[in-house]
C-alpha cells in the first residue's frame, strides 16, 4: 500500500512516514482539541507541498469563517480556490447522503481532488434516528469516498470525556485519530494526540502532545526519537571546575552521565552548575548548554558577574549558550525535543537543565514522570552530554517524584546548608555516582568571591 504524507509537523514520523493513500481517518475529540486545525492542514499541506488539490466539506460552519481562522494561521484558502486547487462546500448531511445528489463526485472531477475533510460526521446522527441505517450511511459514504481515489479525514465530535466510549464509526474507519485538550496541574491545559487505529499499516502508539502555532500544528513525536542506541564512550573524565569536588569525585564526573544536583534554595546549586559550564569552557574547551526554566538569561548574566564570570562574553564567542523557557509557556516533550536539537545544532558537550521541578510540577502520575524523565536522560545520554539536573532537596515533600528522578539518573550530589554555632555552614554529599569509587560522607563547601570550593575531609 502506497502512503501519502499528511505534511503536519512532526505527525507523520508517527505513522513511519505517511498514512495509507485511500483510507479514511476518524479525527475524534472534544471542543477546542484542534480537530477541525488538523483537517484543514492536511488538505492544505496536499495542495502546496505535494500537489494534491483537495476539497473541504462543512456542515455547520460557513466558508467564511474558515478563510478567516485558516489565514490566522497563515493558509489563504480563498486563493487557493482562485486557482482552482481547492473548494468549500457548505452543505449539509441530507445532501452528502443523497445517493441522486454527486456533490462530491462532481466537486473530484472538477479540480482533480486527492484529498478531503469533512467536518462533520457527526451530523449524520442528526438526520438518521435508526442505528443500523445510521452505520450504513456512514460505511457507504466512506466507500463512496474510496472509490473517487480520496484520502479521506472525517471529524467526529467525541461525545463523552469520561469512560473510554467505542463508537461504530471507530470501526468503519481505516484509522482513528483521538485529540484531547486536557487539563493538568496548574493553569494549564495540554493538547495531546493518541493513533488508536491504522488499518494496513504500523504506528507508533502512546500519547504525543502537539501545539496549535502560528503556522500551523506541531506534533511533538517523543516516542520516535530513538533512546536504545547509545553513543561511543570514550572512558574520559570531565573536570568539573570546582576545587575539591575532582578529589571527591576520584578526577571528575565520567563522560556522558546525568547528574542530579540536589538541594534546598541558597545552597549553591545555580551557582555550582554555572561553574561547571563556565570552567568547561575556559579550561577545557568544551560548549555548554545552560537551559532555564526559572531564572530569566539577565538573572544569570547578573549571577555569573558577581563571581567575576563573563558569561555574556562566552556567548559572545559561541562557547555557551543560555536558553530560556518560562514555566507559563513550558511544555515538557517539546523541551526535550527542542533541547536535544539545540545540543545537535551546537556541539554542546556539557548541559544544565535548571530545575527540573518544572517537570515535577506539571505532571502528577508518577509512571508518566518516570517515562519523560527515563527519554530525557536516555538521550542526554546517548548525545554524548554530560548533564547536571538542578533538583529540590529530597526533604521537600513530593510524593515520590524526586525518588523517581534520583533512581534515573546515574549520579546524585546533594548540597546542604545548616546553622552550626550561629554559623552557616554548607556540606556536599557524592550520595551516588555509578561507575565512580567517590568519597562518601559530608563534605564542607563554601562559596567565595571566586565561587564554589569544597574541602574534602581526610579519611573520607
Amino acid at each position: 500500500m502506497q502512503t501519502i504524507p499528511t505534511g503536519i509537523n512532526g505527525f507523520d514520523k508517527l505513522v513511519y512516514g505517511g498514512i495509507v493513500q485511500g483510507n479514511s481517518v476518524l479525527i475524534e475529540g472534544v471542543p477546542g482539541a484542534g480537530k477541525t486545525t488538523f483537517g484543514i492542514e492536511f488538505v492544505y499541506r496536499g495542495i502546496t507541498e505535494f500537489n494534491e488539490p483537495g476539497i473541504i466539506v462543512t456542515c455547520e460552519e460557513l466558508p467564511e469563517s474558515l478563510y478567516r481562522d485558516a489565514l490566522n494561521l497563515g493558509w489563504d484558502l480563498q486563493a487557493l480556490e482562485a486557482s482552482n486547487q481547492l473548494r468549500i462546500l457548505c452543505t449539509s448531511p441530507e445532501v452528502l447522503n443523497d445517493p441522486e445528489i454527486n456533490l462530491i463526485e462532481e466537486v473530484v472531477r472538477e479540480v482533480g481532488a486527492k484529498r478531503i475533510l469533512v467536518d462533520s460526521i457527526s451530523h449524520f446522527r442528526n438526520v438518521i434516528s435508526d442505528p443500523i441505517l445510521l452505520r450504513r450511511s456512514v460505511y457507504s459514504f466512506c466507500n463512496g469516498l474510496r472509490r473517487l481515489g480520496l484520502t479521506s479525514l472525517l471529524i467526529k465530535e467525541r461525545e463523552s470525556d469520561g469512560q473510554r466510549d467505542y463508537a461504530f464509526e471507530e470501526y468503519v474507519v481505516d484509522a482513528v485519530i483521538r485529540l484531547e485538550n486536557k487539563e493538568t496541574p496548574g493553569l494549564h491545559r495540554l493538547r495531546v494526540l493518541e493513533i488508536c487505529k491504522t488499518r494496513g499499516q504500523e504506528h507508533i502508539p502512546g500519547k504525543h502532545t502537539f501545539r496549535i502555532t502560528e503556522k500551523g500544528i506541531k506534533v511533538f513525536a517523543l516516542g520516535a526519537i530513538d533512546i536504545n542506541s547509545t553513543a561511543t564512550k570514550d572512558g574520559s573524565i570531565v573536570h568539573t571546575g570546582v576545587p575539591g569536588l575532582d578529589d571527591l569525585l576520584r578526577g571528575g564526573l565520567p563522560r556522558g552521565v546525568s547528574v542530579a544536583v540536589a538541594g534546598g534554595s541558597g545552597t549553591g546549586k545555580t551557582v555550582m552548575s554555572l561553574q561547571y559550564l563556565i570552567k568547561g569552557a575556559l579550561d577545557y574547551g568544551d560548549k555548554g548548554i545552560f537551559l532555564s526554566l526559572e531564572e530569566t538569561p539577565l538573572q544569570l548574566l547578573d549571577n555569573a558577574r558577581h563571581f567575576g564570570w563573563d558569561l555574556e562574553a562566552l556567548q559572545q564567542h559561541n562557547l555557551i549558550k543560555i536558553l530560556y523557557s518560562s514555566l507559563a509557556e513550558m511544555e515538557i516533550d517539546e523541551t526535550i525535543i527542542s533541547l536535544s536539537e539545540q545540543i545537535q545544532a551546537f556541539g554542546a558537550r556539557r548541559v544544565v537543565l535548571d530545575s527540573i521541578y518544572s517537570f515535577i510540577s506539571r505532571i502528577d502520575n508518577i509512571s508518566v514522570l518516570h517515562e519523560k524523565i527515563y527519554y530525557l536522560v536516555s538521550l542526554l545520554n546517548k548525545l554524548n552530554c554530560t548533564t547536571l539536573l538542578i533538583s529540590p532537596a529530597w526533604e521537600v515533600e513530593s510524593g515520590g517524584k524526586l525518588e523517581v528522578i534520583h533512581s534515573i539518573v546515574q549520579g546524585s550530589i546533594l548540597l546542604k546548608s545548616k546553622m552550626l554555632q550561629n554559623r552557616r555552614v554548607r556540606q556536599v554529599e557524592i550520595y551516588k555516582m555509578r561507575g565512580v569509587n567517590h568519597a562518601m560522607g559530608y563534605h564542607l563547601f563554601e562559596i567565595n568571591s571566586s565561587g564554589i570550593q569544597a574541602f574534602p575531609r581526610l579519611g573520607g
